[in-house]
């Protein structure tokens, strides 16, 4: 039986969030790019690049400046995220609850697992991460509620957590630095989170249209995708704005 904990430690440090005002931090480097209907980005093994996916369902790995290296011939239904380690790029699939994972090298797909959601069609997972302090990979809903699942290395839930009224919405979730940070779209945000239990511990204000994807490049800087503007935003990592 997996195990299910709600976290009201959760809930509490939202409000704490919102109780203090974010900082507004503004981009340093913007890049456009072809990708249309961008949606989640993930830097690449080699750190040279970026993978993208999009609402057109293709996966994408670019250069640091946007510009298209090459494309998978799979073809899903509207990935939403993307996380890439090692020989492998997984991506995740909102409305059909599949997780689609790719050999970095051949752009094949190797495996798909189904992750089942009884939420809205269109309320599914927006993001997948790995969280290397649990050592369990995550997947993020949307909205209505706001849950993160963890799963094992066989994306099996053996955990879900309710982060209550964070934001408006979530669209994005990544690993880095010992943290988890998370997007919100509507809310023009991202949040530090402590990925032992979830508990919000920074927030910042974006001037961003529409962010779906959030990453770090290999310097440490914060990197915002906008669907909208179909643009990669850099960031000075928030940690050092502080």
């Amino acid at each position: 039986m997996k195990k299910i904990i709600l976290y009201s430690a959760v809930l509490l440090g939202a409000l704490q969030l919102h109780a203090q005002k974010p900082q507004k931090i503004k981009p340093v480097k913007k890049f456009d790019t072809k990708v249309a209907e961008p949606s989640d980005i993930a830097l690449n093994a080699a750190k040279d690049g970026f993978w993208i996916v999009g609402d057109g369902g293709v996966l994408y790995e670019v250069n640091l400046d946007g510009t298209i290296r090459r494309q998978a011939d799979y073809q899903g239904l509207d990935c939403e995220g993307v996380y890439a380690e090692g020989k492998y790029v997984y991506v995740a699939e909102e409305l059909s609850r599949k997780i689609k994972v790719f050999d970095a090298a051949t752009l094949k797909v190797a495996r798909t697992v189904t992750v089942p959601y009884n939420g809205a069609r269109n309320k599914g997972y927006e993001g997948i991460a790995f969280n290397k302090t649990n050592d369990r990979f995550v997947v993020v809903v949307e909205k209505s509620p706001i849950n993160i699942f963890e799963l094992d290395k066989d994306f099996k839930i053996v955990n879900e957590i309710n982060l209550g009224n964070i934001a408006k919405d979530v669209s994005a979730i990544t690993y880095y630095n010992n943290s988890i940070w998370l997007l919100s779209d509507e809310s023009m945000m991202v949040f530090r989170l402590n990925p032992a239990d979830y508990t919000v511990t920074g927030s910042w204000k974006l001037p961003i249209l529409n962010p779906e994807g959030l990453t770090f490049d290999a310097e440490g800087n914060m990197i915002v995708l906008s669907d909208d503007m179909q643009t990669i935003y850099s960031f000075t990592n928030p940690e050092k704005q502080q």
